[in-house]
C-alpha cells in the first residue's frame, strides 16, 4: 500500500508535535498549539525537509504557520499534497 503525500505530512506533524491523532491538524497553530514553539517549528521544518527530500527557503519557513501553509509549501517544491 503506497502512503500518500498528505498522510506522510500529516504523519511529520502527529510525531513531531506529539498529537494523538491526524483528525485536529487543520486547527494547529505555530505558538497557539503545545510543542509548536520556535523550539518544535524548527523541528518541524527539519522533518519536513527530511521526509521529503527539499530545503525551504528562509520565508517559507516563516510562513509556515498552519498545516494547510506546510502543504502549499510542499507544491511550491513541486510535490503535490492534495491527495
Amino acid at each position: 500500500m503506497t502512503i500518500t503525500t498528505l498522510e506522510r505530512l500529516k504523519q511529520v506533524f502527529t510525531k513531531t508535535l506529539e498529537i494523538s491523532g491526524s483528525n485536529t491538524l487543520h486547527i494547529l497553530e505555530y505558538n497557539k498549539t503545545p510543542k509548536w514553539d520556535s523550539i518544535g517549528h524548527m523541528q518541524l521544518v527539519a522533518a519536513i525537509e527530511t521526509e521529503f527530500d527539499i530545503l525551504m527557503e528562509t520565508e517559507q519557513i516563516i510562513d509556515m504557520s498552519c498545516f494547510e501553509k506546510a502543504c502549499l509549501i510542499l507544491g511550491e517544491h513541486g510535490i503535490d499534497c492534495t491527495s
